[in-house]
């Protein structure tokens, strides 16, 4: 940890803008850990197999892995607070449209898009997040987020 000269005033690390951050990245990671889960038996109901299931979250994660460095450029373009709102809308859209999908492989072609915005959440956030934590205690708050 930095040593703070004498003068220097000790920042503070939980903010508002700290508390509204981790509870927004707890309301992300909640959705999407219910949704991970669940796609894989809403495609075989649709009539997909279990290789079409698996593909859900394969392609969700390589979407979202070779998305990354366009993304976080993007969102160092755009703003990561325009890139957080943004990608937040597009997900619950994609979470919303995915539950009326009448064929799978509509689900499985949108879950590619939706991997590239996940990915752009992630950067922003990180981004976001590291940029509202006093620089002294950095380490400290993202351990704690």
């Amino acid at each position: 940890m930095k040593r703070l000269a004498p003068d220097e005033p000790a920042l503070p690390l939980f903010t508002p803008r700290f508390f509204l951050m981790c509870g927004f990245t707890f309301t992300v990671f909640l959705s999407a850990f219910q949704l991970l889960p669940t796609a894989p038996y809403h495609i075989l109901e649709l009539g997909g197999s279990k290789l079409a299931a698996g593909l859900f979250l394969g392609f969700l994660t390589y979407a979202s892995a070779l998305s990354a460095p366009l993304t976080g450029g993007l969102a160092d373009r755009l703003g990561k607070r325009r890139m957080l709102i943004g990608c937040s809308l597009a997900i619950a859209g994609f979470s919303a449209v995915y539950a009326v999908l009448p064929d799978y492989r509509i689900l499985l072609a949108l879950v590619l898009i939706h991997g590239v915005f996940w990915s752009g959440l992630l950067s922003a956030s990180s981004a976001y997040i590291t940029d509202i934590i006093p620089a002294h205690r950095r380490a400290e708050g993202i351990r704690t987020s």
